[in-house]
């Protein structure tokens, strides 16, 4: 049985990088059409400092939208730099995140009750997500099913067994 777990994993690893390819220009697509709706919206030129800052970072979101984009091409036709930007935008995606989380974990008594405390806590802990799936990713994007999509025939070692 555990024979037939491995070959049916292997088979799965190049159907759900494929998977993650498409999840990927969706959702990039999906930041471009939700930048370029709110940058019309505040209309020309930017009023108030809402609009400046969707202004101002829709000059961000764009391109990093189009490198996801970019890559989940890569991930559906198996290039091998697609998983090398995936690791690198991971770690972009988590420090990005982690930062507010440390805020709220970092954040001093002063005056608030153990409620108001536990529920900083645990808007940090929401931070904390994307870091821990990014973590997960990482571990997926190097191992075994990942670097023989990549890097080999685009089968699994497992086959072999």
């Amino acid at each position: 049985m555990a024979v037939t777990s491995q070959l049916s994993r292997a088979k799965d690893g190049p159907a759900n990088i494929k998977r993650i390819g498409r999840t990927v220009i969706r959702a990039s697509l999906f930041v471009i059409l939700m930048t370029l709706l709110a940058f019309v919206q505040m209309g020309f030129p930017p009023m108030g400092d809402i609009g400046h800052f969707v202004h101002d970072s829709s000059f961000v979101l764009i391109p990093m939208s189009l490198w996801g984009v970019a890559t989940g091409i890569g991930l559906r036709r198996g290039w091998r730099w697609a998983q090398i930007s995936m690791l690198v935008f991971g770690v972009l995606l988590a420090l990005v995140c982690a930062v507010p989380a440390l805020a709220f974990f970092l954040m001093e008594r002063g005056g608030f009750g153990w409620m108001q405390i536990a529920g900083l806590r645990s808007i940090g802990l929401l931070f904390m997500i994307p870091p821990v799936l990014v973590v997960r990713w990482h571990l997926y994007f190097i191992g075994e099913d990942a670097r023989a999509y990549f890097w080999g025939t685009g089968k699994s070692s497992t086959i072999a067994m």
